[in-house]
């Protein structure tokens, strides 16, 4: 029996939570093992408790089983499973990880660098062009973007990242064989060659209210960090921003105007702590550190008017640099060495880091 059939019939025992199958799982060097024996003999082994062993004897229906593998058989979908070597990492870390993800597409391991981009289904320009912007430039320091295929700032969030050639996965509230809102076809068809689109509910699962907050935290739980573009106070969206504070990951908000319904939610985060997003750099400058894979960097077409100790400070810059290491790499004192770097920065050269750290600008 593989890990596959073994977790589609652990997540079809009634009342086996994911907790539960974690805790189960975890007395078993080999989770097939789990079947190969009756549910009373590992009570009395000690290797379940009470409500485990009437768990698995309530059992499991083959049937629906079968099923699911023939669909798996006979198309492009996929399984992964908790089990598996290649299961995201950082959805891995939260409390009630999914313990099967259905798969249409890909998932890579720079996936690891992502950020989820999340709102209301009905953005104002203000949220549209801000949500293209910010995915845009995510998008050029490879980052993937992780969001919802809701109607919305989820669906302006796919297709910016699409259109600027980064990867996307959709996480989605139903099965992985309905395209839910219906008019999002072609982006799902768009997303499958640019990321996937995933989802923990079996086939055939209508996109019903209750499985999209189960949803959220899949989304929040892919990603580095959640941007909220817009939202309402008790917003989908919101919610989403407290998954990822429960998961210890960063939560961004785009502030809006104080009378405006669609900004009660964004400010509101932002009142409460969120970073609030300005440009990219304060988002950047919150997951560098995180990131698996770094930014390549990109030759800076410098300005004519650069001077000899501006450019000596940049020949300095490989990577990011403490600025005492910068005056010592470059035998100048610190006030000379601070001032340049201002200098730098006002001309878009070089950014700022916490504790003095300094980077060249990447375009």
């Amino acid at each position: 029996m593989g890990h596959v059939e073994t977790a589609l019939k652990l997540v079809s025992i009634k009342g086996m939570g994911c907790r539960k199958i974690l805790k189960l799982s975890a007395q078993f060097s080999d989770i097939n093992e789990i079947f190969e024996t009756i549910p009373t003999e590992l009570y009395h082994q000690k290797r379940i408790d009470a409500q485990q062993k009437k768990d698995l004897e309530t059992g499991y229906d083959p049937k629906i089983i079968d099923d699911i593998l023939a669909v798996l058989s006979k198309s492009h979908f996929k399984i992964l499973t908790i089990f598996d070597d290649d299961y995201p990492e950082l959805l891995k870390k939260i409390y009630d990880p999914p313990i099967v993800l259905y798969l249409n597409g890909d998932l890579v391991p720079e996936d690891y660098d992502a950020i989820s981009v999340v709102g209301t289904r009905q953005p104002s320009a203000y949220g549209k062009n801000v949500t293209e912007k910010i995915v845009r430039e995510l998008c050029e320091n490879n980052i993937a973007i992780i969001s919802g295929m809701a109607r919305g700032v989820d669906t302006e969030a796919h297709r910016a990242a699409l259109k600027y050639g980064g990867r996307t996965i959709a996480v989605l509230g139903n099965g992985i064989d309905i395209v839910y809102p219906a008019e999002n076809r072609n982006l799902r068809n768009q997303i499958i060659q640019q990321g996937c689109c995933c989802s923990e509910f079996p086939f055939g699962t209508p996109p019903n209210a209750p499985n999209f907050p189960r949803r959220n935290r899949i989304i929040s739980g892919l990603s580095l960090g959640t941007i909220v573009v817009e939202a309402g106070r008790k917003s989908g969206a919101v919610l989403t921003a407290y998954n990822a504070l429960d998961q210890n990951r960063e939560v961004f908000a785009v502030p809006g105007r104080i009378f405006d319904k669609k900004s009660e939610g964004t400010n509101h985060l932002i009142q409460k702590g969120a970073k609030m997003v300005t440009d990219i750099d304060s988002i950047l400058e919150e997951i560098d550190v995180r990131r698996r894979y770094y930014r390549r960097e990109k030759q800076v077409e410098l300005p004519l008017d650069i001077s000899q100790v501006e450019r000596k400070i940049l020949d300095i810059l490989n990577g990011s640099v403490h600025v005492d290491d910068i005056a010592e790499k470059g035998d100048m004192n610190i006030s000379e060495v601070l001032s340049t770097l201002l200098t730098l920065e006002i001309k878009g050269l070089v950014r700022q880091f916490p504790g003095k750290m300094f980077a060249k600008m990447e375009y």
